[in-house]
């Protein structure tokens, strides 16, 4: 069994040159990774004396990949895999998740389908057993995708002003990231069981996934009861991806959505920035810390900055509110303001480290956390060192490094901004800022941007996104 032995960033102190950092957490982890003959890699992370674990399974295909006017399928798809399987119908698999005490959660993002399932470790076989059930054996009984398709529709049929996402489709126009991830009414009815069995033939592969675990368990324990549960997962060529970046914005684009009864202007101002896989990622996170501490200096503005996490380009976004009549005036406040980043003194870059540091570790107490931290590092290609080596990457970027980053990055000339407010008190100033498009169009569909959506826990209720 091949072996790759770290320590992962769990030291009780990091010491460097500028900065000194104490971690809480005093544990030490050295991580087995080795790959089943289906190409699935096998990452055990052992944590003794919890007395559970945490499975983190990624499938490195998510909603990028919903087919042209069915929006919502790759989510569709993950929340019918446990609605009937070989071996137990829908409520029969939710019987049985209950009966061992385990606890499942299902989340489709962008860039990956992500599959959690939490419990005891003398439960591991009944658990791997059910994770077999799902990623091998899914049945997709026609009852169950309209029953499913039925509940999703319902979510839609109150109007709602989700400025979130009309920013997003805005934003990303036709491009793959443009769409909603659960979905629309119009694109929920197209997508067919045919639709959703193909998705699941093309993406569900062992060698297109990653298999994490955490918690009160040994390689020697885990790895033959891997191979056993899910060694006889298929294997094949999942479709490249072959997505071209979205393209940028050109000038101050402003999108107005008339609600007359309003005197607040809710507004998202953003454009799109640094895919997550670039090295300088984590220094436009520090920008954005440093960001948001201005940002707080304006309580009037009630602003905050944001920065996703993509695969290919991601989003700055700025969410603020003000008065219809103070609105055009708080945009062009937040727009100069974050003309200033290229101006950063030591003291802000200190501080803006120690945050990040600390908030870092302090997710990873948990097996459930650290999984999750691990799954991103390999949805992304970040490196198996990146958890242990987090705080020196950080301690080492430079105020150059900011700079540098916010001249490349951070094009506040060339931006998309999404208001909803009464449009005969704002269009006439905002006008003054940029190109103003009113939309006339009934209320924007109720969606879900899930970049940011709590994950899906099946119950015997009614699931609900």
């Amino acid at each position: 069994m091949r072996k790759l032995v770290l320590y992962v960033c769990l030291l009780t102190i990091l010491l460097f040159p500028t900065l000194t950092y104490s971690q809480t957490t005093t544990s030490q982890i050295i991580p087995s990774r080795d790959k089943l003959l289906n190409g699935l890699p096998v990452i055990i992370l052992p944590r003794t004396s919890t007395g559970g674990v945490a499975i983190h399974i990624v499938i490195k295909s998510g909603a990028t990949f919903d087919v042209i006017n069915k929006a919502g399928l790759a989510d569709l798809t993950s929340q019918m895999i446990y609605r009937g399987t070989n071996d137990f119908t829908g409520e029969q698999f939710r019987e049985e998740l209950e009966y061992i005490g385990a606890k499942l959660e299902i989340n489709t993002y962008w860039d990956s389908t992500e599959v959690r399932m939490l419990g005891s470790s003398n439960k591991l076989e009944a658990m791997l057993k059910l994770l077999n059930q799902m990623l091998t054996q899914a049945k997709f009984p026609q009852a169950e995708v309209d029953q499913l398709k039925v509940e999703r529709l319902k979510e839609f049929e109150s109007p709602s002003n989700n400025l979130d996402d009309k920013f997003y489709n805005n934003l990303y126009g036709s491009h793959p990231y443009g769409h909603n991830i659960i979905g629309t009414k119009q694109s929920i009815s197209k997508i067919t069981r045919g639709d959703i069995l193909d998705f699941y033939n093309r993406f569900y592969l062992a060698n297109n996934s990653v298999f994490i675990i955490a918690g009160d368990i040994t390689p020697e324990r885990v790895l033959p009861e891997v191979k056993k549960g899910l060694g006889g997962w298929r294997k094949g060529t999942p479709p490249p991806y072959t997505f071209v970046p979205p393209t940028t914005q050109n000038g101050i684009n402003i999108k107005l959505k008339d609600s007359a009864s309003s005197n607040e202007a809710e507004i998202r101002l953003g454009f799109l920035t640094i895919k997550r896989t670039d090295p300088n990622y984590l220094a436009a996170k520090l920008l954005i810390d440093i960001f948001n501490d201005r940002l707080a200096k304006h309580p009037e503005w009630k602003a905050q900055a944001s920065l996703s996490a993509r695969k290919l380009s991601s989003t700055f976004l700025v969410s603020a509110s003000a008065t219809n009549l103070n609105a055009a005036n708080t945009i062009s406040a937040i727009i100069d303001e974050s003309k200033k980043l290229n101006s950063i003194d030591q003291a802000d870059l200190q501080k803006a480290k120690e945050k990040l540091q600390q908030e870092y570790y302090n997710n990873i107490n948990s097996n459930t956390e650290l999984v999750a931290r691990w799954a991103e590092l390999e949805n992304y290609n970040l490196g198996s060192n990146y958890i242990k080596d987090f705080s020196l990457i950080v301690s080492r970027i430079s105020i150059e490094n900011l700079q540098e980053v916010a001249t490349k990055y951070f094009l506040t000339d060339n931006l998309m901004v999404s208001v909803l407010g009464k449009a005969s008190e704002l269009e006439t100033n905002l006008k003054k800022l940029g190109k103003v498009e009113l939309l006339l169009d009934e209320a924007v569909n109720k969606t879900v941007n899930k970049t940011d959506a709590s994950i899906t826990q099946p119950s015997k209720e009614q699931t609900q996104k």
